[in-house]
């Protein structure tokens, strides 16, 4: 009798988070979120965001963008004179398929990084609210299962991402 060889795939994860910024127009938020390399300015923890291919704001653009390790104690405390060697905790390099400013959408991929994601692939977009003032961000993604994390914990961290992003959005606009 010959057994079955063929091994269950992982389902693949999908979802979406959203954050309200309740006085901030579509139109003011949308060219906040379409810097594509300067999502250093609206992300928490990213420390560096830097184009590497590509122009940025058109397809095929791909990013860098890294989170810096806290120095050890004792380390931000060292002679000026002596620079400390930056420690790069996380990374990922991010390529954008698509930017449509018509539709305030963009898509992107990450196509390497040390934080266990295989197919990663996200859309995020700027919405006009219907029943309030302002507009909303909206951040859907479908990835394979990430190495170390769980799907609600995904998801967690995104929906605490998208508010963060959201809430230096409207500080940005409103200058």
């Amino acid at each position: 009798m010959e057994k079955a060889t063929q091994e269950s795939e992982p389902q693949a994860w999908q979802g979406a988070v959203e954050a309200l910024l309740p006085s901030t127009p579509a139109a003011a938020a949308w060219p906040h979120l379409a810097s594509f390399c300067a999502l250093h300015r609206y992300l928490s923890g990213v420390d560096v965001c830097e184009r590497v291919a590509g122009e940025d704001g058109h397809p095929g653009c791909v990013r860098y963008v890294a989170s810096l390790a806290a120095p050890a104690p004792g380390e931000e405390d060292q002679d000026q004179h002596e620079a400390a060697p930056v420690a790069i905790a996380t990374w990922a390099r991010e390529e954008l398929l698509e930017l449509d400013d018509a539709a305030r959408r963009l898509s992107y991929a990450v196509v390497g990084s040390n934080m266990g994601f295989g197919r990663y692939v996200a859309t995020m977009m700027v919405v006009e609210e219907t029943e309030a003032a302002g507009c909303k961000l909206v951040w859907e993604f479908e990835c394979e299962p990430v190495q170390g994390w769980s799907r609600d914990g995904l998801v967690c961290y995104l929906e605490t991402t998208v508010k963060g992003m959201a809430a230096r959005i409207v500080e940005a606009a409103a200058d």
